[in-house]
């Protein structure tokens, strides 16, 4: 069973969600956008091996680190929110290098909103 882990590029990416999820007021208090997107880091680094594989658009291809095939997974956290989880798999581990949800790139990935 491989470990899944985050890049810096995507600890990073934390951060800046918590800020953006306050500053468009999904949430009123930061403290409930952290708790937010700790569920969404949590969900990817338990559920990313039994999940279904899709080759990533090489409009992501950007985020590569280690210059391997990108591949993502998706989470449906609500009927309005699906989370998508960008990764290279390496030789031991699933390296997440990038996060997004529906709204911020759905269009990249030909998803009609």
């Amino acid at each position: 069973m491989k470990e899944v882990v985050y890049t810096r590029q995507a600890l990073l990416q934390f951060e800046e969600s918590v800020q953006e999820l306050v500053k468009q007021k999904y949430f009123s208090e930061e403290d409930y956008a952290v708790d937010y997107m700790r569920e969404i880091f949590r969900y990817f680094a338990l559920n990313l091996q039994n999940s279904v594989f899709v080759e990533a658009p090489a409009y992501f291809n950007k985020y590569k680190v280690d210059g391997k095939d990108l591949f993502y997974v998706r989470y449906r956290k609500s009927s309005h929110t699906t989370w998508y989880a960008f990764f290279e798999e390496l030789e031991n581990v699933y390296s997440i290098v990038y996060l997004g949800n529906n709204s911020l790139i759905g269009h990249h990935l030909n998803i009609h909103l």
